[in-house]
């Protein structure tokens, strides 16, 4: 058989499988129920729509489908305490599903490589998220890596409109089409940043029309725009304190975080981008940076666990571009350990395979001070996704898995067992 087609068999045969018995209770059942609305009484309600608007019109033509298969007569069963039916689960994923899978392909038409590609395509992470919890960020990532293979090929209009469509989906989009009008900007091609900025104003405005006009905008203002700026709480930490979501305050809690904290480090970003593409312009500074600015975000902004998945695709394709083999490598090892803190430490272990809050291992997944682990362990991987993207071409060491134990083990033991947070006052 060919490799290709094996990978792709494989990834997909993995997902669906998944797809049926499994979904994080909230969010499935907030999408479920937003399309059930619609094809009960025709009403398109966004006032409780807890994403940007175009991932509900994303969701419609294949709950469509499920819709015409229910009303024909095919049965639909509930698996234990999920929030959605088996079939229903399938068909509201399967967009998430097809976007890895674009993504999959595009990797491998950007590195000319099966081998990178494939490294995305199985990475636990990333099917954890499209297809065992249930949550989109591939389809803002398939639209940013369109961009990049476009911008690759020269069409700087088509990876403009692709951009800003990955934005349109969730906001980091933005960043590295902000980051394309700063290298213009930087290379005085100002037809080209004219028109690019025309193309922004126009799909940013039909985004906040959308908006207007089926309501949300409150939920939009603070859910994305303050949380994305450290405004608002996060799943993490106090709600309503400026910057509670982030690693570097689950951490320290006793400090207070700048405010802006994800605008800071976009601008810091861009500057830097600016600065570099006077001496190498391209694709290959784009996804740099884009890199870097995933990894700075999900350290210091109110970072949901899904937004670490950000990184993976960019940093793959980085590491082809640049023949960074050592941080493709990593990358697997990055989503691997991500996954078992997410599933076990973020997230209930039962959320995901029951429907409902359960621990499955209690001393694994309900401990005291069981975030203060989750932000030292996590850190740790960030950071040495850093060094791998900052410090000269490596290869993979092995020893960076006993690293990561290590630290988790660490920070096991003087968090919880010893308890050092409520011996210092913090917790």
């Amino acid at each position: 058989m060919n490799r290709k087609l094996a990978v792709i068999l494989s990834g997909l045969s993995i997902r669906l499988a998944l797809a049926p018995f499994t979904g994080h209770p909230y969010d499935m059942g907030v999408f479920a129920f937003s399309q059930r609305v619609w094809f009960d009484s025709g009403v398109v309600d966004l006032k409780t729509f807890p994403t940007l608007p175009l991932l509900y019109f994303i969701q419609l033509p294949f709950y469509a489908i499920y819709s015409s298969l229910i009303t024909s007569g095919l049965p639909d069963y509930q698996f234990v305490y999920h929030t959605t039916l088996m079939i229903e689960s399938v068909f509201l994923k399967i967009p998430y599903i097809l976007a890895d899978a674009g993504i999959f392909l595009l990797i491998q038409r950007i590195t000319n490589k099966l081998w990178p590609a494939t490294l995305f395509f199985l990475n636990p992470l990333v099917i954890l998220l499209s297809s065992a919890w249930g949550m989109y960020d591939s389809l803002m990532l398939v639209a940013l890596m369109f961009g990049l293979w476009s911008l690759m090929l020269g069409d700087e209009t088509k990876s403009s409109v692709m951009l800003l469509v990955s934005g349109s989906l969730k906001l980091f989009g933005f960043l590295p089409y902000g980051l394309l009008l700063l290298g213009n900007l930087a290379a005085r091609h100002f037809k080209k940043l004219a028109a690019q900025l025309a193309t922004g104003i126009l799909v940013i405005g039909g985004l906040v029309t959308l908006i207007a006009i089926f309501g949300g905008f409150y939920i939009f203002l603070v859910s994305f725009i303050f949380r994305f700026a450290g405004l608002s709480g996060s799943a993490f930490g106090r709600a309503g304190a400026a910057g509670t979501g982030s690693i570097v305050y689950l951490m320290f809690p006793s400090l207070k975080t700048i405010p802006f904290t994800a605008l800071f480090v976009i601008a810091t970003v861009s500057l830097f981008f600016a600065l570099e593409q006077r001496r190498r312009p391209g694709v290959t500074t784009l996804v740099k940076w884009s890199l870097v600015g995933a990894v700075l975000l999900s350290i210091l902004s109110q970072a949901e666990p899904q937004w670490f998945s950000w990184a993976i695709p960019l940093a793959i394709t980085y590491g082809s571009l640049t023949k960074r083999t050592g941080l493709q490598v990593y990358t697997y090892l990055y989503g691997t350990f991500s996954t078992f803190l997410i599933t076990t430490q973020s997230q209930a272990g039962g959320f995901i395979v029951l429907g409902t809050k359960t621990f499955f291992l209690p001393f694994v997944e309900a401990y005291r001070n069981i975030l203060f682990v989750y932000a030292a362990t996590t850190f740790t991987l960030l950071l040495l996704m850093l060094v791998y993207t900052l410090h000269k071409p490596m290869k993979f060491r092995y020893e960076t898995i006993a690293i990561v134990i290590l630290v988790y083990l660490q920070a096991y033991f003087w968090f919880s067992i010893v308890n050092v947070p409520h011996i210092i006052g913090v917790a």
